[in-house]
């Protein structure tokens, strides 16, 4: 991919959605794959807002043998997510070997922030101790991880209705009626086709 490609599904709503949407065509053998290297995870990070671009610009350099030990990593982490996910989903216990995955990351995650001097209304704010460490991207999306598991209401948390996508995203619509990922997507699709079932 690359720099300057756009490969991200952004129907989510909340980046940690965004994330495990990165894998894109899930019903299908094989899916698309937007997080094969370190340099996508690091696009991404940065266009979902988790990474500043001063912090993206540099990581996208690197050229450690670590990276992609840190991809690997991530993309782990976006299918625990996403076991957690589909349990809801099914309305089954979420998977606790999942979550004790993700409360790991997210601990190192937390573990790889420092309290700086602040220019909002805080006194203070978090700053990555080492902005340039090839894991930051992976620690960015697993602290968004912890703010859509503990902030989000589950209701919100919605998968598209249709049968071959598996897209997930945040109902934010008034009555809570969303149905699909994207009405110019999948809600148009599916639209065609119960009308030629019905026309049948």
């Amino acid at each position: 991919m690359s720099d300057h490609a756009d490969p991200f599904e952004w129907s989510g709503g909340h980046p940690a959605l965004d994330f495990v949407n990165t894998l894109d065509e899930r019903p299908f053998d094989p899916p698309i794959e937007n997080l094969a290297t370190y340099r996508d995870l690091v696009r991404f990070a940065e266009l979902a807002k988790l990474i500043e671009p001063s912090v993206a610009a540099p990581l996208r350099k690197l050229s450690d043998p670590a990276c992609s030990r840190v991809a690997k990593r991530a993309r782990k982490l976006r299918e625990h997510l996403h076991d957690v996910l589909a349990a809801a989903h099914a309305g089954q216990p979420l998977p606790q070997t999942d979550l004790n995955a993700i409360g790991a990351a997210i601990q190192v995650a937390h573990a790889a922030r420092a309290l700086v001097v602040s220019h909002s209304p805080g006194l203070a704010g978090h700053s990555w101790s080492r902005p340039v460490a090839p894991d930051t991207p992976l620690h960015a999306c697993a602290l968004s991880i912890e703010h859509l598991l503990v902030a989000v209401e589950r209701k919100r948390i919605r998968k598209c209705w249709a049968s071959d996508c598996d897209v997930y995203y945040v109902d934010t619509s008034k009555g809570q009626h969303r149905q699909w990922c994207s009405m110019k997507a999948c809600g148009n699709r599916e639209k065609q086709r119960r009308w030629r079932a019905g026309s049948q």
